[in-house]
């Protein structure tokens, strides 16, 4: 290797300045110290750029632009302003702390999983390898690259940086990069190098036999490359660069928009009705409904000033009473813990709402190999002329000792293939290989071969050696002449493995004498051989896989696998796993006709040939997609969020980051790369399908507790909100006083948000059908459920303070009857609770595995029992007896009949709208 590249003179260099001679090193000596300076200083480090995650400030910044959060500083800023020197402290600090306390752990939680990634991203290996530097050969460390480097490349190497071939050969597997499976061979391209020479400028491309790609895993072979591209100058960077985009709204945000929205109508308008009530009570009830009077108030600037004030507070009150201060800290409180439990289960959350997301998951886009499949070849039976045998012990003897020895001298790269067969056939390494002549495996000539012992062993693809098979040998070792209905067989049984999406190799024997001529290809005539048996090797589907794709099935998950195998290999893998479970067609895009139910496989060429209305049509039946590419998956999830549906992608290569990005939930695998992991919402650690099923039902968990959550405190607000504003028309001042609102806050708040984010994670919501992208986070069957609760507590608040039975009852009236309201408010409001739990009728259904809850409520009953003993007039209580209070209790309960109603009823209509 003594050829120095130079390029022409009166170029400028790009490692030296103007005046300096030569440019790039030669191949015998490298760059020198002084020449990777002027690299690196010019063209940069090897180093990809990450993307800058915001700072705690900016992220603590940006989660207060949350639509409930923004609403709640609008009131607050609004109730401080017009309360003048009679400013409500409790509230005001209350939901001061709301704002705060949610949105500080919102952005604890974000800002731990971003660490929490970013150590997953330090852990990846930087990886080593050797250089010509300085006359001298050295490792360094992948990210001390420059260009112009000379880089040594060797079988089981990944390829440090963008570059050329200078010398030798190498079989590539660049899949992760172009999203093709098979292997590509690069060798030295003079056109490329004379480039070089002339322009000082060369580029890989996709495609070129001379052009090595960062990322690209050397499969065989050794070669000399030179360096052309670092870091974000590489195809890789330039992939990693196009990421740097900010996030689509998610669908929880855009509902919780939506639910912001109402709640501001809903608000305003009941504002506006309690303000115009007590307008209309100040100025003509209060004036016993005489004009006259009406008309003298209406003259007095001061008071009509003073009831406008009062008006407008008591307006923005209930504004503040309406919105559900609680909403954010149990969102934010909830997704932080089911992150954590996630992490133990294989999932790392990167974006929090991605975990929600992933609950309304309509269509999932699945890569096959190491997600469906467990990604290793393993060798799953052998076929000798005697029968077909699924292992390496129940073969015949003889045979054993050919295919141990075949295995043994053939092995020369541990690829995935020669791994497979080396555990099946349990072969050793030979010792004095260097003593073994030896044909590497080549993909033009498609066979490796070997001379040891006396013995010449050929394997390799079946249609190279099986017809120069003349002869077989039998099951005692023997050489017995090849038939015409045995290699018929023997081809019948191949055909029917590769239909079945396997692999197959077959394994021969011949003269060493004829090892000469195996260089110039294989004939029966001038090299015959003896076959001895066919390996049939499959990626197996990973068991958990079939049962986790039936889970999706039930969950109402439609789930498309995408693959670059043919269309054959595609289906029978489907089949095999499920995703493929009724009548099914390859689509014909020439004809464009199918008809609706009948499951669709799609070739990649088929794809690319149809419009996207076409696609969209058709699309609710498409299950595979064989010879996929990347830009077909970018596609897919963009022609299906379109249609409305909520989209998951899986993925590990740097072709799958863009379709990662674009996706509502982006998947990612653990082995994958660093891209990808980047673009990823959601990585699964343990690349296992059934752990993407895992995330879809901790989705669901999240979104139904944010359901029940959202229920109950508005459930509670309406209660809140109707006993304050009918008890003051009943001429009862006050019911429930500041402080006693604020321990209520706190219930529907704090508490409550921490007793339904504990809810656990129930196989059965699996069975439920996903929430559509466009359904409003408050569903019919939910307002309903507010409406009746809400209004059943307010009637038997109402009734328990205006009814003189009750009254009387309850010590007369006075304080001693308004703390036995307030203790019949506050067991209402965990009744409510318990009936929000759960849709079952049995109200203690799944109740033990939500331990916060089973803490919280009765701490809740704990704590007002001390409020009501000890509290005196801070919290206008008095001790009432034992047997009011158990009364109270009894009266409180009565809501959990009336639930039960409800839910009875709503049983019945759904029976009889099913018939």
């Amino acid at each position: 290797m003594n050829e120095n590249i130079k390029l022409k003179s009166g170029v400028a260099s790009p490692l030296r300045n103007d005046s300096d001679e030569i440019m790039v090193p030669s191949f015998s000596c490298g760059l020198s110290e002084a020449e990777i300076a002027r690299s690196r200083e010019k063209y940069g480090s090897n180093i990809l750029t990450q993307k800058k995650s915001a700072g705690f400030l900016w992220q603590f910044l940006k989660n207060l632009n949350d639509p409930i959060i923004k609403i709640l500083i609008g009131a607050l800023v609004l109730n401080s302003a017009l309360s003048f020197s009679n400013i409500n402290w409790p509230e005001n600090v209350g939901i001061l702390l709301t704002v705060l306390i949610s949105t500080l752990v919102s952005t604890i939680s974000e800002h731990s999983s971003g660490a929490a990634f970013e150590k997953l991203y330090s852990t990846l290996d930087d990886g080593c390898c050797k250089v010509l530097r300085g006359g001298r050969e050295t490792t360094i460390k992948t990210s001390e690259i420059v260009r112009y480097d000379i880089v040594y490349l060797f079988s089981g190497d990944i390829v440090p940086a963008d570059g050329i071939i200078l010398s030798g050969s190498v079989t590539c597997d660049e899949s992760s990069l172009t999203g093709e499976s098979r292997k590509v061979t690069k060798n030295r391209d003079a056109a490329a190098l004379q480039s070089l020479r002339h322009n000082d400028v060369y580029s890989v491309k996709a495609g070129d036999s001379g052009s090595v790609f960062r990322g690209s895993h050397v499969a065989s072979g050794s070669a000399t490359m030179l360096v052309t591209a670092v870091g974000d100058s590489t195809v890789y960077g330039k992939v990693a660069g196009e990421l740097a985009t900010e996030d689509s709204e998610s669908p929880l945000k855009a509902r919780l928009s939506r639910l912001a929205r109402t709640i501001s109508k809903i608000g305003y308008a009941s504002a506006a009705l309690i303000a115009a009530v007590h307008l209309v009570d100040a100025f003509w009830i209060e004036s016993g409904m005489s004009v006259a009077v009406m008309r003298e108030r209406l003259g007095d600037f001061h008071f009509v000033f003073t009831e406008l004030i009062s008006a407008f507070k008591i307006a923005i009150s209930i504004v503040v009473v309406a919105v559900p201060e609680g909403l954010p800290m149990m969102i934010t409180v909830v997704l932080s813990s089911n992150m954590k439990r996630m992490m133990k289960s294989g999932v790392l959350v990167r974006r929090l709402v991605g975990i929600e997301t992933a609950g309304g998951i309509d269509m999932l886009f699945t890569d096959k190999t190491g997600t469906i499949t467990t990604g290793r070849l393993s060798v799953a039976r052998a076929v000798t002329a005697s029968g077909e045998f699924d292992s390496f012990t129940a073969l015949p003897s003889h045979i054993k000792n050919v295919m141990s020895a075949a295995a043994s001298a053939c092995s020369s790269v541990a690829n995935s293939t020669e791994r497979a067969i080396n555990t099946f056939t349990g072969a050793k390494k030979l010792k004095n290989a260097e003593s073994i002549r030896r044909i590497q495996f080549d993909s033009s000539r498609k066979f490796s071969a070997a001379v040891f012992g006396g013995m010449l062993y050929v394997q390799g693809a079946a249609e190279y050696i099986l017809p120069s098979c003349t002869s077989y040998v039998g099951s005692d070792g023997r050489a017995l002449s090849m038939t015409n209905e045995l290699r018929a067989s023997i081809q019948h049984s191949m055909e029917e493995f590769s239909r079945k999406a396997c692999r197959v190799l077959v394994v021969a024997v011949g003269c060493p004498s004829i090892f000469d001529k195996l260089s110039f290809g294989l004939s029966a005539t001038e090299t015959p051989l003896s076959f001895v048996s066919v390996y049939v090797l499959r990626d197996e589907i990973r068991p958990e896989a079939i049962s986790a794709v039936s889970e999706c099935h039930s969950a109402g998950i439609q789930v498309v696998m995408l693959t670059g195998d043919n269309c054959d290999t595609a289906q029978s893998i489907a089949h095999e796993c499920g995703i493929l479970d009724g009548r099914c067609e390859i689509y014909d895009p020439a004809t464009k006709k199918h008809e609706h139910g009948i499951q669709l496989v799609i070739d990649g060429s088929a794809l690319s040939s149809i419009t996207d209305s076409e696609l969209s049509a058709i699309l609710p039946d498409v299950r595979v997609i064989s010879r996929v590419t990347p830009s077909d998956k970018s596609r897919l999830v963009k022609v299906a969020k379109s249609a409305g549906h909520t989209t998951g992608m899986t993925g590990d290569g740097v072709n799958d980051a863009p379709a990662l990005r674009v996706s509502d939930v982006g998947f990612a695998m653990g082995s994958g790369t660093d891209i990808a992991r980047e673009a990823g919402d959601i990585v699964i650690t343990d690349d296992n399908f059934a752990s993407v099923t895992k995330a879809v039902l901790f989705g669901r968990t999240i979104f139904s507790s944010i359901r029940k959550f959202i229920t109950f405190q508005l459930t509670m607000n309406l209660a809140a909100v109707g006993v304050s504003v009918i008890g003051t028309m009943f001429g009862i001042e006050n019911p429930v006083t500041v402080i006693q609102m604020l321990w209520v806050n706190i219930i529907m708040d704090t508490l409550g948000s921490l007793a339904f984010a504990g809810e656990a994670a129930l196989p059965e919501i699996m069975h439920r059908p996903p929430v559509s992208r466009g359904e409003h986070i408050l569903s019919r069957k939910m307002v309903w459920e507010i409406l009746i609760c809400g209004s059943y507590a307010v009637a038997m608040s109402v009734y328990f303070l205006t009814s003189a039975r009750m009254r009387h009852f309850f010590g007369g009236g006075g304080v001693y009857h308004l703390t036995s309201f307030f203790a019949l408010f506050i067991f209402m409001g965990i009744a409510i609770a318990l009936c929000t739990r759960t849709t079952s009728i049995n109200l203690f259904s799944n109740l033990r595995k939500n331990r916060a809850f089973l803490v919280i409520m009765p701490a809740v009953a704990a704590i007002q029992l001390l409020i009501i003993y000890f509290g005196g007039e801070v919290f206008r209580c008095v001790p009432i007896t034992a047997k009011d209070l158990f009364y109270c209790a009894l009266f409180a309960s009565s809501v959990v009949f009336a639930d039960t109603v409800r839910k009875c009823i709503g049983r019945l209509l759904r029976v009889r709208k099913d018939k």
